[in-house]
Formats: C-alpha cells, structure tokens, sequence
C-alpha cells in the first residue's frame, strides 16, 4: 500500500512530512529532531549527511553547504560565490559544475544533483522507517516559484533515485496555503505567504477563489536569509570573548566556525525560550567559553536590520491593488518573534496563521496534497508543469427542496467542495440531481440509501476531467 510524502529541501535544511489517517505530521529523524540540516560532507572516506556533517571538527571534513542554489539551472555568480564561501570544498565550474571533496585520506568528485540525492536519500531511510508495511513512498515537492521547469526536474530525479516515486512538484507558496487547507474556503480571499529561510527570502500575494490559487505578486530576495542574523550573534559573542580574554576569534578561521555554529543552535533556542545558554569548548588558544544570551538581547542585536527583512513584503503589499485577509509565514528563520511581528505589523487586519512551526509548513502542505491525489486514483502526473483545465460554467446540486451552487465557473479540476445535508432522521433514499443552471433540466443524477447514516451527514463532491463525483460521508 502506497504512502503519502512531503518534502521541503531547502538551502540550509530539510523537512519530512508524512500524510495518514487524514492528517498531515513532520517526521523527526533518527536524531529526534524535526528538520535535517541539509549539509554534506566527507569525513575521511565517509559521507556524512545531516547533523553528523554539521557537527565535530570542521577542519576534517570537506563541506558543501547550501547545495539548493545550485540546483537552479538559471544559478549567477552571486549563487557561486556564496556557496563557496560557506563550504569547504572546491568547487570547479568550467565545461560542468564539480565538487571537489578532498581530505587527509581520499579525494572525491560530486555535482550538485549527486549531493542533493544524497540528502534525499536520508530522507528517504527516515520515511521508509516510518512505515509498517512495505509499499512505495509516493511524494511531492516543493520548488521556489522562480525555478523552470527543468530545474524543477532536476528535483525529481534526484528524489526518484533515492527511492521515491514522485507525484508532482508544486510551488512553495502554493504548500504553504496547503497546509492551512485555505483552498478550502468558500470566499475568495487574498493572502500573503512570507518565507524566510537560511539565505533566501521570498513575499507572493496569492488569490484563492474556488479551490483555485494564482499567484499575483512575487519578490525573491536571493540576498536575505537568517545567516545574516547568525552572524551578527556570532560577531557579538566574539566581541564579548575578546574583551574578556584579549583573544579575537574573528582571526581563526576555526573559532569562528564553531562560533557560527554555536550561534546558530542559540538563536533557534531563542525562538522558544527566553535565555539560552553557549558553551564553547577551545573556543581559541584552548580557552573555553561560557555565556548566557537573553532574547532581549539578541533582539536588540538584530533590531537594525529588521526593516530589510521585511521590505521584500512591504513592497509586494503596496505594489498589490486589493485587501490582503491572511498571512503566512514559513522558513526557519521566521521562527523568530520578533519578525512575526514585525510582519504582522504590517498588515494589523489580517490574520497571521501560526499554528504549524514555519520551518514545517512546506512540507506538511507537499504531504497534504500527495495525500489528496492518492485519494484519487484516476489522477495521472507524469509531466510536473502539466496545463490545468478549468469548469466552464456554474454547476447547481438539488436535493428535496433545496438548491446549492456546488462549483462556480473556473473551478480547476479535482477540486472538492463538502456540504452538510440535513434531512429527516427516518429518510431512506435521497435523490442528488445535477444542473448547469437551476431553472435547466439535470444532466446528471445520483441517489442514496442514507438510512444507516447519522444525520445530518455530508456530500463531497470531486470535480473530475469527464463528471463529478459524489460521496456520503
């Protein structure tokens, strides 16, 4: 029996999300946590994925870092640049883009596409270990909304060669309203997804009428990312290492990887807690390091740059003509409060969505939706920027006495619509008639035995490519 995935792989991490028994959950790998650093590294002649290639002796390792910016085949130099900068591996780029992993034991050559099935791959183990019985792991992804298609596909192969089947990719923000089931709603709305994550930061209006979403307004900032935070905590205990100890980390290399890593863990303890506690080993000339960092300061540490950050959505609401209703945030680094709010401030009206972590969002909306289209089998995808049809007319349901419109012209296939139907607690058979207007004749009828039923029960309609199906729930 097939199992329904979602991933989110990101520059700096991955998440796994699982759909069952009708909801969407994060699986936590074999570390307990939630989402897997996405970083690889060889450790003398063996891999390391995940937290193991983050954590131990930097010097001994040769590392690739935010391995996702060069997955784009529309990748600059800037992207270049900046994954060099944070690796420690060569990275060659003349006929075809070669890593080069070299240390004390071995050296190896990668690409980017062997890097990024790597981390599939232990996404993969942590998936198949969730499941009792064998069967394929059926996925969907999410990809930025500025990929092509064939960047999109580099993703699927790279997923498909680590064992899962894949079912469709979809667009970030497109995940991040799945998760919230917003398509659901029966008004038309406006929404605001921000995502910030370790170096990208994307702010898209989406419009959602039907069960169909459209994107209006896109802004991608290739330029801001939480990293930039993590550097300035890392600066700041520095500072406060070298006035107690006249001993500069920013002078090794090594200290400050450590202290960057350090920085990282504290400023997402800090998106919980009050304090947080760093205690660094042989920070530098064997001195260690011990300090408490509260959120008021690290907000404070952070307060000058917090209108950079939400610039990207500042602009994209004021370029916007209409009345944004909700807002979503997603990314690791929306994690922060301080720029929940500072996004929330915004847009005071609006509701902010912040019941799933935002580091998760993507990745429970991918698993939704590949729950969805195994709930329907007849639903092919083998091509994943497929043309979407949309209903042409209004479509009516009448049953007894009542008249319902079902779907409104637009529509896009496969969208599903429940309705509540309240009848006589002694009814037996009720007659569900279909029409392309109320005062027409039906195009299509449906009855059913609902004696056994509790009452009042539901109707879901599915809008498929040649009729609609009806179901009794």
């Amino acid at each position: 029996m097939a199992t329904a995935y979602g991933i989110h792989l990101g520059n700096s991490s991955g998440c796994l999300a699982v759909f069952a028994n009708g909801a969407a959950s994060v699986l936590a790998n074999d570390a307990g946590d939630r989402v897997t650093p996405a970083i690889v590294a060889l450790n003398g002649v063996e891999w390391e994925i995940g937290l193991p290639a983050k954590s131990g002796q930097a010097s001994s390792k040769s590392i690739i870092k935010h391995n996702k910016r060069l997955m784009n085949n529309d990748f600059n130099e800037d992207d270049l640049t900046y994954v060099e900068s944070s690796s420690s591996c060569r990275i060659q780029n003349d006929d075809k883009l070669v890593y080069e992993f070299e240390t004390s034991e071995t050296k190896l050559y990668s690409n980017p596409d062997n890097i990024a099935t790597k981390i599939y791959a232990k996404l993969y183990t942590i998936a198949s270990h969730s499941v009792q019985n064998e069967g394929d792991l059926k996925l969907v992804l999410a990809a930025p909304l500025n990929w092509s298609s064939t960047s999109r596909e580099r993703l699927v192969k790279c997923a498909e060669l680590a064992g899962f089947d894949v079912l469709q990719v979809i667009s970030e923000p497109a995940a991040a309203l799945l998760a919230y089931n917003i398509e659901e709603s029966s008004e038309d709305l406006n929404v605001l997804v921000f995502r910030l994550g370790g170096s990208t930061c994307a702010a898209s209006v989406v419009k959602v009428s039907s069960g169909f979403m459209s994107v209006e307004k896109n802004i991608f900032r290739a330029d801001l990312g939480g990293q930039c935070l993590t550097k300035d905590l890392a600066d700041y205990i520095a500072q406060e290492f070298r006035q107690r100890w006249k001993l500069d980390p920013h002078e090794s290399r090594r200290a400050m990887a450590k202290l960057l890593q350090h920085a990282d863990n504290c400023k997402h303890v800090l998106s919980t807690l009050s304090s947080a506690h760093v205690f660094i080993e042989s920070l530098l000339d064997g001195v260690d390091w011990s300090q408490n960092v509260t959120r008021a300061r690290f907000e404070n540490i952070i307060s000058s740059k917090i209108s950079a950050y939400i610039e990207p959505a500042k602009k994209v609401i004021e370029s916007f003509d209409g009345k944004i209703t909700k807002i979503v945030l997603c990314g690791g680094s929306m994690k922060i409060p301080k720029l929940q709010s500072a996004i929330a401030s915004l847009l005071p009206e609006a509701e902010v969505l912040s019941g799933i972590n935002p580091d998760e969002v993507i990745a429970v909306g991918c698993a939704k939706q590949a729950g969805m289209i195994l709930d329907l089998p007849e639903l092919s995808l083998t091509d994943t920027s497929t043309e979407i049809e949309f209903l042409g007319k209004d479509i009516y349901l009448k049953y007894l006495d009542q008249t319902v419109k079902l779907f409104k012209e637009g529509t896009p296939q496969f969208a599903q619509n429940v309705c509540n139907i309240d009848v006589e607690k002694d009814a037996k058979d009720v007659s569900f008639t279909l029409h392309d207007d109320p005062d027409n004749d039906k195009f299509a009828e449906e009855v059913f035995n609902v004696e056994s039923l509790t009452k009042p029960f539901k109707l879901k309609a599915t809008l498929q490519p040649t009729n609609i199906l009806l179901q009794v729930e």
